[in-house]
């Protein structure tokens, strides 16, 4: 008779804490300010004043003359000796205008804090003071800062192979042919002729996006044996290698790119490859000593962290009684210069509207997206990567819509879901699996919406505005070789090596470089899973490129789907090997599934006398490999590799309750509530931070955050008094809920998550401030949402009344 023995299991789904925070709250983390090398030099950065000049001269020699200074690097000299940034490990597959530039700035300027020169001295101090010495003389050029302006003929131009300031521009809809797409436009056209109900509104979302706590930094060491490493403060150590390799025209097997162990957060800032990663490693390797520079604050609000920055002109058509026919979008980007490797700022906004018909039917879709350069800083990843102004955009329409054939915005939604997956949207994004119908009655079993109508009307007749607001989104869950090819130029794989010692101490080697978010844990929870041991007998080692197997990076929530995919695999891989060893030792013909492996043992099922320690036989096998079954050699170490066949993806749904005062346009938050489908849960712990540390964020950026320029180009919100961030007593409690589905598609069933979810927080917001003021007939359409700006739309429908 089978004896069944429980597997340990139960390390999936538990709420470990956190094994990296003993080591960070302890001040024992090691962040790359920490890293010091004998000898090592510091280097500053000379910035640009002007957001478009011509240079007519740089006089470094005050600089050179002080005691200390051992070098002054200008754009001349780095064009002399390195290639420029275009090159082709960093250009996407898609058709756009890429620029051609330097690491630093050849005899123009584009904006306000471009680098200009590098100086490098003995300490920072001296660095600091010595790059104030460096004079450029400057010949002001005509700036434009604005999409519209820079797309409209005799707008000064930021690029001479950009004639009109377009770098790219696509259509989503209808085919891949231009005959295609117009057909496709005149049945949206006929569509909307014929519809009930059409809402049509111009929505603008701010430039705003992240900030992490740890700015970059990148340390380059060079020597003759040995070639180039550089720490770099990067979720994608892997790709920055590959660039440096290519720009600096280096063997490949002289570059080791190492991403330190503890980084203060990334959220996608620290994705792109950064012109500052080249003019340090050429300095390192020109100077023959380490060379460190440390971002500071106002350089990294000058130059990264600034996304969204889009206007949408959406079209939406319905009928009478809810159902919504046809999306038609003119979508605008303000890409900046569009210098950033990877990326080149128009990756996001091309994505926004690959997205942007989110969780709903749609018969038909005309989707157009333009992207200009301008004078501003080039747009970097973050947190809902290119689609938070699109959600915004299509979420404000989808209220708008029940608003003008009197439906509850709440009972619309659903009757417009996908109502069952796989599905494809109209702009060819595929939906791999879950049910979003069963995320949203969660939800709606959470709140009581009848008793809300009631508590509002009730609210009204005593001068007080009330009301609720609900989004939704899809996004991705990790982002598939077939999606990250052509998006990126890069694979989306997710690969892992695991080691096991002879001492029953499980090694982990991932490519990836996390920022925090407790993938040493989760990982740790899967191997433990697995063999049936401790987490805490796991140790995992991320982004060094000298140790791990190559990985696409920390991107796109791939940890959850992709990485701890590959662990499992390759863990399997071992626990195969291991049972196989063990029943050969015992004499049994017996397959792995007859082996349980519980609480650091290794037991055979049909009888349970038969075990081995974990140790025990992972020693055996390393330490004495005699006697092995044939074919079988020594050693415990699995490389594995993990793709998905399509493109995964999660999703949540958000209810929120806010108060506006009518008097001074000031506004409450008074309840939130989630509804998230994230798959099997490794950690609730983690995936409860990622979600609130999401929220917070798009509410952030929402009320509080935007980079502001001037005219002239000037970035005018470079420190933390001018650009304004949420702090704890500005955000509401969070409740949270879950109604996962399993993803069928990964070993666990897992789903990555936490890359797009701040997208809905700004239409679940907006539309519940819209709500409470439905008696004034308020409309938002614009981010930021601040109480002035609400202050003036309701005195201006005060007056309209009047």
């Amino acid at each position: 008779m089978d004896i069944q023995i429980q597997d340990s299991k139960h390390w999936m789904g538990a709420r470990l804490e956190r094994k990296e925070d003993l080591r960070l709250v302890s001040g024992q983390g090691k962040y790359l300010a920490d890293i010091v090398l004998p000898g090592m030099l510091h280097a500053v950065f000379v910035r640009s004043e002007y957001a478009h000049a011509r240079i007519t001269g740089i006089d470094t020699s005050a600089a050179r003359a002080m005691p200390g200074v051992v070098d002054v690097i200008t754009g001349e000299e780095i064009k002399a000796h390195v290639k420029s940034m275009r090159q082709p490990v960093l250009l996407p597959n898609l058709p756009a205008k890429y620029p051609d530039y330097h690491a630093l700035a050849v005899d123009r300027v584009k904006f306000h804090g471009e680098p200009v020169a590098l100086v490098i001295a003995r300490d920072k101090y001296l660095a600091e003071d010595a790059a104030e010495m460096v004079v450029v003389d400057y010949e002001e050029l005509p700036v434009v800062v604005d999409a519209e302006k820079a797309l409209a003929p005799g707008a000064p131009q930021i690029h001479d192979e950009q004639p009109g300031n377009e770098m790219f521009a696509m259509t989503f809809t209808g085919g891949a042919t231009p005959e295609e797409q117009q057909r496709n436009d005149e049945e949206v056209e006929r569509i909307f002729k014929s519809a009930d109900v059409v809402v049509s509104h111009r929505f603008r979302v701010h430039r705003t996006g992240i900030t992490p706590m740890e700015p970059r930094g990148v340390l380059c060491d060079w020597n003759m044996s040995d070639g180039l490493t550089a720490y770099i403060t990067t979720q994608r150590p892997h790709i920055d290698r590959l660039a440096l390799i290519d720009i600096l025209d280096i063997p490949g097997e002289k570059v080791r790119v190492i991403a330190p162990r503890d980084q203060g957060g990334g959220f996608g800032v620290k994705a792109p490859f950064f012109r500052e990663n080249v003019v340090i490693s050429y300095a390192a390797r020109k100077i023959g000593r380490p060379v460190r520079w440390i971002e500071s604050r106002y350089e990294s609000l000058m130059n990264v962290g600034q996304e969204r920055d889009q206007i949408n002109d959406l079209d939406v058509a319905a009928t009478k009684d809810g159902k919504l026919l046809a999306m038609r979008n003119r979508g605008i980007a303000n890409n900046g210069t569009g210098q950033t490797g990877v990326y080149w700022g128009f990756v996001m906004p091309f994505l926004g509207q690959v997205e942007m018909p989110n969780v709903y039917t749609w018969e038909k879709g005309d989707v157009k997206l333009r992207v200009a350069t301008t004078n501003k800083a080039c747009l970097t990843p973050s947190r809902a990567f290119g689609h938070l102004p699109t959600r915004f955009a299509l979420e404000r329409s989808v209220d708008m819509v029940a608003r003008r054939i009197g439906m509850e915005p709440s009972d619309l939604r659903r009757k417009n879901m996908v109502p069952k997956l796989p599905y494809t949207t109209i702009t060819g994004e595929y939906y791999d699996s879950g049910d979003f119908l069963k995320v949203w009655d969660n939800l709606m079993t959470n709140i009581d919406l009848p008793a809300f109508r009631r508590e509002q009307a009730a609210a009204r007749a005593q001068g007080r505005y009330i009301g609720i607001g609900f989004a939704c989104g899809a996004e991705l869950s990790g982002v598939a070789s077939e999606l990250l090819v052509p998006m990126e130029n890069q694979p989306g794989y997710g690969a892992a090596t695991v080691r096991i010692d002879p001492r029953g101490k499980v090694l982990i080697f991932g490519g990836d470089a996390p920022g925090g978010q407790g993938h040493e844990t989760t990982t740790a929870q899967v191997v433990a899973a697995v063999f049936g041991i401790n987490p805490a007998d796991s140790v995992v080692t991320t982004g060094d490129t000298g140790s791990t197997p190559f990985g696409a990076g920390t991107i796109g929530a791939r940890a959850g789907s992709y990485f701890v995919s590959a662990v499992h695999k390759a863990c399997s891989e071992l626990k195969e090997k291991i049972t196989h060893v063990m029943a050969h030792d015992f004499g049994l013909r017996a397959t792995a599934e007859e082996f349980a492996f519980t609480n650091g043992d290794v037991i055979y099922l049909r009888d349970p006398s038969k075990r081995k320690t974990f140790r025990e036989i992972v020693e055996r096998i390393i330490m004495f490999p005699v006697n092995l079954p044939e074919g079988e050699v020594g050693g415990l170490e699995a490389t594995a590799f993990f793709e998905a066949a399509k493109p995964m993806i999660c999703f949540n749904a958000d209810f929120c309750i806010v108060e506006v005062n009518p008097d001074t346009g000031e506004f409450k938050i008074k309840r939130w509530v989630t509804s998230e489908d994230v798959g099997n849960v490794i950690n609730q712990n983690i995936v409860d931070g990622q979600m609130h540390g999401a929220i917070v964020q798009g509410l952030s950026n929402v009320i509080f955050e935007e980079f502001i320029y001037t005219d002239e180009g000037q970035q005018l919100t470079a420190d933390f008094e001018n650009y304004k961030m949420a702090t704890a007593a500005d955000v509401p409690d969070i409740e949270l809920t879950y109604a996962s589905t399993p993803c069928p598609h990964t070993p666990l069933g897992t789903r990555g998550i936490g890359e797009g979810r701040p997208s809905s927080i700004p239409g679940a917001l907006c539309n519940a401030v819209c709500d409470a003021l439905s008696p004034f007939g308020i409309e938002i359409t614009e981010l930021p949402l601040r109480p002035s700006s609400l202050w003036a739309k309701i005195r201006d429908a005060k007056a309209a009344r009047s």
